[in-house]
């Protein structure tokens, strides 16, 4: 093994997310309440209806709210790159897994660069409109062209660069250099 380095990058809750929890959290309580509510005009059994989805809506709101925590995680084991979504701290989604020697292009990511033919994007990143935001595409027989954005660092550009193809390593040297 030559070598192994890893990053992880967190997902930052956005005013969506926030949205969303207020709603399952208000649902979770308003809809026993209904039914609580309701037992007094129809029947008693509307009683332990609400009780029991109370008892079942705000387990599943808050399991909702902790699905949405979504880290990815980079990692460079020899030659091959890994690319992981966690959900919830739990849950482990491979999103792509290449060979570093079959990276084709190296380049930021921008408007300008989503208008290249890629078959499919696979965003790794929190924010697509940063700065250290780039795009590596390889190509895959089943797939076609395919394009990995994501943020790394430079330990896990350092740990790619001898494994990436001559042309893309002197992109990757003067990216190093004007971050150090």
């Amino acid at each position: 093994m030559d070598g192994f380095c890893e990053q992880v990058v967190k997902r930052k809750r956005k005013a969506k997310d926030n949205i969303l929890a207020v709603v399952y959290i208000v649902m979770a309580l308003l809809i026993p309440a209904v039914c609580i509510s309701l037992a007094y005009v129809i029947t008693a059994y509307f009683i332990y209806i609400g009780f029991f989805l109370l008892l079942a809506l705000v387990p599943l709101a808050l399991l909702l709210i902790n699905y949405q925590k979504v880290e990815y995680e980079y990692s460079v084991v020899d030659n091959t790159l890994n690319v992981d979504k966690i959900i919830a701290k739990r849950r482990r989604k491979k999103i792509v897994r290449l060979r570093i020697d079959e990276i084709k292009e190296m380049v930021k990511f921008n408007e300008k660069y989503t208008g290249k033919k890629i078959n499919k994007y696979y965003i790794a990143v929190d924010d697509v409109n940063d700065d250290d935001v780039y795009a590596f595409t390889y190509y895959n027989e089943a797939r076609g062209n395919l394009a990995v954005v994501m943020k790394p660092n430079n330990t896990i550009l350092e740990g790619m660069r001898p494994k990436l193809n001559p042309s893309i390593q002197i992109q990757v040297v003067k990216l190093l250099r004007n971050v150090k």
